[in-house]
């Protein structure tokens, strides 16, 4: 299973993937499994 495989699972079960985005998925494959621009937190 891929790293995008992974994340895409995860957000049909309704868990958060954010803090994923930039470790194992780009901010690109983060909009194609949620259909959201991806926006960092401001920490």
């Amino acid at each position: 299973m891929s790293d995008f495989e992974f994340c895409s699972m995860l957000h049909s079960w309704g868990c958060p993937i954010e803090q994923y985005v930039g470790r194992q998925i780009t901010e690109d494959q983060y909009k194609q499994i949620t259909g959201s621009d991806y926006v960092a937190s401001k920490s």
